[in-house]
């Protein structure tokens, strides 16, 4: 029998999600940081029934795929969980999570295809959304603990690369001159929540996540950004909400450029600091194009994106030939989709603000008859069964949906099943060094007796 605290021989004899998972008297005990086929000596931290949960004392036989992480903050920041595998067996470990979730999720035997390599393993992201805690002098600006909020310092990331540790290091320095008191999540005080910014093609937005009105002047800030960054704006975002949201519903422009211009697969595009926004450029590319390749269009009346964000899928995807409708949520990428529509000249688009679950029903009834076409790109909670039972009742030949996580991509292909076959499944590495992985789905419509 297991106790906690009890020290085993493991056998790591495959994947869960982030963790391998192996047996030991007749327990189901789960692990992290070690690679399938590796044996080593776990410390049990916590049982339940027949399941337990360790952590790694010392690997006694060690994969081939072993490394060195890329990053001094590995096994403390929960910032990456596949650190310690090489690249092929990081993108291996993703092909299989999304099978398996297939599997067990959908109960469908469908094999992903290998996974998509992302072109840069490590300082890939343009975005990050750093928490700011400490005491006032001694700000620490970094990521959490892995389940926990515990906030690890860290430099040398290996995920934001160079652009993201001047930015860290020059508002740590500015919050200890000027006394800015970090963010208190026991008793809501504080100045700054968070710091949040996004480096594309040399431009670089930051925003100033500030617990009420901000009362410390920033021009020492600006100064210091304008020293290292040739382009840069700057932003305060004011959320007094006691809830993990990063983000308030204000956000003011203090000085600097007011947006990042730039184009992805012919199509320009403007962002705001709080846009939606891949965080990997040379992924999303990739992403976007076996999107345009999957969507059989030849025979589309009717084309809708739904979860559009500002519309730069959208806009690759649009045509002369077809109507376009882009269905997103949020009120200011909206706008920021109405103006790359009109910079672009892109034809018979219409963005709509709501939602998906409201917003589809009323298109499909209003071009009953038609032929459809349908991308979907949900957050992580994917789509709901009000969302599939219209999907169904469109009829489109062919749905593209793009998942951030397999699994509830898995479940609602579960429910698209009634009509739909997946003909089509790809992993992408959208998130290198993490145990996160993006996907592209096709389903293709059956013929129904």
């Amino acid at each position: 029998m297991l106790r906690r605290n009890d020290i085993v021989t493991y056998r790591a004899e495959g994947y869960s999600n982030g963790e391998t998972v192996g047996s030991v008297d007749g327990y189901t005990v789960f692990v992290p940081r070690l690679i399938a086929g590796e044996v080593a000596r776990v410390k049990v931290n916590f049982v339940k029934k027949t399941v337990a949960y360790g952590t790694v004392e010392q690997v006694l036989q060690p994969s081939p795929h072993r490394i060195s992480p890329p990053c001094a903050h590995f096994g403390v920041c929960g910032g990456c969980a596949l650190a310690h595998m090489s690249y092929r067996e990081q993108l291996r470990f993703k092909q299989n999570k999304v099978t398996n979730n297939f599997a067990k999720i959908a109960k469908l035997s469908v094999e992903a295809l290998p996974c998509v390599p992302s072109p840069l393993a490590t300082g890939y992201r343009n975005k990050i959304s750093l928490p700011v805690r400490g005491v006032k002098g001694n700000v620490v600006i970094g990521m959490f603990e892995r389940n926990s909020h515990n906030v690890v310092q860290t430099r040398g990331c290996a995920l934001a690369g160079g652009w993201s540790d001047k930015l860290i290091a020059i508002f740590a320095e500015y919050c200890n001159k000027t006394g800015v008191q970090p963010y208190n999540e026991q008793d809501f005080s504080g100045d700054v929540r968070h710091l949040a910014a996004r480096y594309i093609d040399g431009q670089l937005l930051v925003t100033v996540v500030s617990n009420g009105l901000f009362r410390h002047g920033l021009q020492p800030f600006a100064d210091a950004l304008s020293e290292h960054f040739d382009k840069y704006g700057l932003f305060v975002n004011v959320n007094t909400a006691r809830n993990n949201v990063i983000l308030g519903k204000t956000t003011v422009h203090v000085c600097g450029i007011d947006k990042i211009e730039g184009e992805h697969l012919g199509v320009k595009f403007r962002l705001s600091p709080d846009s939606f926004f891949q965080v990997n450029d040379g992924v999303k590319e990739l992403i976007y194009a076996k999107t345009r390749e999957l969507l059989d269009v030849s025979q589309t009346q009717v084309l809708v994106d739904c979860f559009s964000g500002v519309g730069v899928l959208t806009d690759v995807l649009a045509s002369e030939r077809y109507d376009t409708y882009a269905i997103e949520i949020d009120p200011c990428a909206v706008k920021d989709a109405d103006e790359m529509a009109k910079l672009n000249n892109v034809p018979r688009v219409t963005n709509i603000c709501g939602d998906v679950t409201v917003e589809l029903p009323k298109i499909v009834a209003a071009n009953q008859g038609k032929r459809f076409a349908v991308v979907v790109d949900p957050p992580r909670k994917g789509l709901n069964e009000t969302i599939c039972k219209t999907l169904i009742q469109a009829a489109p030949q062919n749905i593209v949906y793009i998942s951030c996580d397999s699994a509830t991509l898995a479940r609602d292909v579960a429910t698209l099943a009634a009509a739909y076959d997946v003909t089509y499944l790809e992993p992408y590495d959208m998130f290198p060094q993490t145990d996160q992985v993006e996907s592209v789905a096709r389903l293709t419509r059956r013929q129904l007796n």
